[in-house]
């Protein structure tokens, strides 16, 4: 019998072994909640999953101060929804959901990757600290929530670098090629595509571009991020135009005891690749922390110059939060916006969330 359970012990180490070799780790977020809409007098009631995630991470000691660094994460649906079944034809084929998954190395002179990762001008944005509870009704992020405005992205092939801390301050750069060839509609095809015109194929290295500053110290948070966006075959199909768009950021927030408070700015020139177009998003938050406890107001504000006329929205929300420990929350949250349009009606949208994050 004790020879079994020794065999059975080292087999079970072997298998344990190149995991805890490769000092791996498994994380995620479920983020969940039960939201009452209201768009534009349209009304319903959803479960929603908010960005929810699964992940595994890892380094390898090199020597001489140098790791090799990786990440994989997939975000996950934690409602059973769309992203796993499909009402009509049952499950669906699985598709390409990663988040930030990339391979890497870092050491005292920084770290430098390649791979699926936020832009440097998104990392400011979330180092400003304006972002009182994210991925909720509330988040300040264009499509995430009715009264986001904030444009961000999270770039494919990208090549970043992201320096080490002086003092508080960080600075991060990278470049992202748009994998195009300059060939004409009867080229060849290959994965990854090409621009069928034949006109400013983007095919360089460096198509798209971003940059990011962020300082960190004595309760004050700051940010400043610019970005350049190379337009590909799809808007110039559209007639919109060979335009790049280019975007520039500032935030910061104050923290003081119990009190935290911030603002947040974003312009972008020939918004949606269309010449001329300008966008400008502005943000006002506020957090109180009182013990396990917390309450969060934000406003937003946008304006869309375009042709016909300038469209505009005003936001705001609430939220109260409820922390049973620092991994297990529940929250409610309220946002409103409203949408003015030139020649058409305004648009009001409202969205009350009842929801639950746990981190692991």
């Amino acid at each position: 019998m004790n020879k079994k359970l020794l065999a059975a012990a080292v087999v079970a180490a072997v298998a344990a072994s190149p995991a805890a070799f490769a000092d791996s780790t498994v994380y995620g977020k479920l983020h969940t909640s039960i939201d009452y809409n209201d768009f534009d007098k349209n009304k319903n009631w959803s479960v929603e999953s908010r960005a929810s995630r699964l992940g595994f991470k890892g380094s390898e000691d090199l020597g001489g101060g140098l790791k090799a660094i990786y990440q994989i994460e997939f975000g996950i649906s934690s409602d059973g929804g769309d992203q796993q079944t499909n009402a009509n034809t049952g499950p669906r084929t699985p598709v390409n959901n990663h988040r930030n998954t990339f391979i890497g190395l870092a050491g005292d002179w920084g770290t430098a990757l390649v791979g699926r990762h936020d832009t440097p001008m998104k990392m400011a944005f979330y180092a400003s600290g304006n972002e009182r509870l994210g991925d909720s009704a509330i988040d300040l992020n264009r499509g995430a929530s009715v009264l986001g405005v904030f444009q961000e992205v999270r770039a494919s092939n990208a090549i970043a670098y992201v320096s080490p801390n002086f003092s508080g301050f960080t600075v991060a750069a990278a470049i992202i090629p748009g994998e195009e060839f300059d060939g004409l509609s009867t080229g060849p095809t290959v994965s990854g595509g090409y621009n069928p015109t034949g006109v400013k194929a983007s095919d360089g290295l460096a198509d798209h571009y971003s940059f990011g500053a962020m300082y960190s110290g004595n309760g004050l948070k700051a940010s400043a991020g610019y970005e350049v966006l190379d337009n590909q075959a799809g808007g110039i199909s559209a007639g919109a135009g060979n335009n790049d768009m280019k975007t520039w950021q500032l935030g910061a927030s104050y923290t003081m005891n119990a009190f935290s408070f911030g603002g947040e700015y974003q312009n972008t020139k020939d918004f949606g690749f269309v010449d001329g177009r300008d966008y400008d998003a502005w943000a006002l938050t506020g957090k109180w922390t009182m013990g396990n406890n917390a309450i969060a107001a934000v406003y937003t504000n946008s304006k869309d110059k375009r042709a016909a006329g300038d469209w505009k929205t005003d936001g705001w929300g609430l939220s109260g939060e409820h922390n049973f420990s620092k991994r297990s929350k529940v929250y409610a949250a309220y946002a409103y916006n409203k949408e003015k349009r030139p020649v058409l009606d305004d648009v009001k949208d409202q969205v009350f969330s009842l929801g639950m994050i746990h981190n692991f």
